[in-house]
């Protein structure tokens, strides 16, 4: 039997079933392994590398250099195909890895753009892997393609958000073996008040660092996991055919179709909308880290909270999925910017102080809720809207998400979070805004189509 997806066939063995989700299973658990090292640290290091704001200045390199690797990633996939895009891509994960048992300028910022020029590949890969099984079992199946999107997405962001659990707990359990004092400020320069550093040297807090040997243990630990999604890859995951585009491109035709697909009006439309799926992430990772968890109650409980966030986050993103059916993506989208919206007011306006630990649980935990529809729905939307250019879309999608980061780790050496908190929620009300208007304009087409 032969799927058609894009315009590339697809060859299937008649009677086999429940490839694509098999297929969605392998994909899953290589990010399982990778990303519990990985959304760890990330969560550590803005208060594990303060020093002259390493830990943040190595996420804007990243998140910069993915930019790129975003743009380029079609051409990319077409020499390297997805398989291998995968196993380099795991590989820059271990190095990154290994850069942080001597974290400096000259280690961590190497590794961290060898990490951000493949993660745009990664990631698109990602989605196209997860695409391509999506409508072969959509059309083999005569299933509907947006609950099947929705489906499919689920099952990667469940197994990807597992690893906010695993990751956190196991920093969190390692750390908490060490006794830290809590800060070496007041309380009064947490939470909202979090500034950069000034020239007077007020107006920031400051974070005690873990011992080495405790660092050391937990990166282990890490390495471990990095090596098994290396393993899980090489030996399980099938490669898929390239569509004929991918086939086809080159240097130029790659970089062509990301910019060209930005004239489409629909793709130019939803960039702010993309954005704020990447910035509300950014405030997560470093300033609630930061200026929320580790300034008031010490590192060793941001693994604690950041795992009710993957709990969360990984219940809504399987129940999300399932219910889409039901409910259609307006509904999803609009719960979770309404979430958003509500902890960035509330972060705006508190000052934390240490007798509200139950308050950051809860808003971690809110946080992950909405989270989970922001995953599972941004793909299935990219997927749904753009049959026509996956490739191009999602490489769009990345670039948009990656500049979006970048953008808020830069800002974040120079403007206090409230400032950010702005920022942050100008563009989830303009993205909002534009949202809707692209919905309206797709359902009118559609309808017009159908008449």
């Amino acid at each position: 039997m032969k799927i058609l997806f894009g315009c590339k066939t697809i060859e299937r063995e008649a009677g086999v079933t429940g490839r694509e989700t098999w297929n969605v299973v392998i994909i899953s658990l290589s990010f399982f392994s990778v990303f519990t090292a990985y959304l760890a640290l990330q969560n550590l290091q803005s208060s594990l590398n303060q020093e002259k704001g390493l830990g943040i200045t190595s996420l804007s390199c990243l998140y910069a250099f993915i930019i790129l690797s975003a743009i380029l990633a079609p051409w990319i996939i077409k020499v390297l195909g997805i398989k291998i895009s995968l196993l380099i891509s795991w590989v820059s994960h271990i190095l990154y890895t290994c850069s942080n048992f001597y974290p400096t300028f000259a280690t961590l910022l190497p590794t961290s753009i060898l990490l951000g020029l493949i993660s745009g590949p990664m990631w698109t890969s990602q989605s196209v892997f997860i695409s391509t099984n999506a409508y072969s079992s959509a059309e083999m199946n005569k299933a509907d393609t947006h609950a099947t999107l929705s489906r499919l997405n689920g099952i990667f962001f469940t197994f990807y958000e597992l690893t906010q659990i695993t990751g956190n707990l196991v920093s969190s359990l390692v750390l908490n073996k060490d006794d830290y004092n809590m800060t070496s400020v007041t309380t009064t320069t947490c939470g909202c008040n979090d500034c950069p550093v000034t020239s007077s040297g007020n107006g920031t807090s400051t974070i005690e660092e873990p011992e080495a040997s405790t660092v050391y243990l937990m990166l282990i630990i890490f390495l471990v996991f990095d090596v098994m999604g290396f393993l899980c890859t090489a030996a399980f995951l099938p490669s898929i055919p390239k569509s004929e585009w991918a086939e086809q491109s080159n240097v130029k035709d790659s970089m062509v179709a990301c910019f060209s697909a930005i004239r489409n009006p629909k793709l130019l439309f939803l960039l702010p909308f993309i954005s704020i799926m990447a910035m509300e992430q950014a405030v997560l990772w470093t300033d609630f880290t930061k200026s929320y968890i580790s300034c008031v109650f010490g590192i060793q409980m941001v693994g604690f909270v950041m795992a009710s966030y993957g709990c969360a986050t990984t219940i809504s993103a399987l129940v999300t999925s399932r219910i889409a059916k039901y409910t259609g993506r307006y509904f999803l989208f609009g719960t979770a910017a309404s979430i958003n919206m509500a902890i960035f007011i509330i972060l705006y306006i508190w000052v934390p102080t240490p007798d509200q630990q139950v308050l950051v649980f809860i808003l971690a935990v809110t946080w992950g809720l909405g989270e989970g529809m922001w995953q599972t729905q941004s793909n299935a939307l990219v997927a749904l809207l753009f049959p026509e250019m996956t490739e191009a879309a999602f490489a769009n999608y990345h670039c948009t998400k990656a500049a979006s980061f970048t953008v808020y780790f830069v800002i974040s050496l120079y403007v206090c979070v409230k400032v950010k908190l702005i920022v942050v929620i100008v563009v989830l009300v303009l993205g909002s805004i534009l949202y809707v208007g692209v919905e309206i304009s797709v359902r009118r087409n559609n309808n017009a189509l159908k008449k």
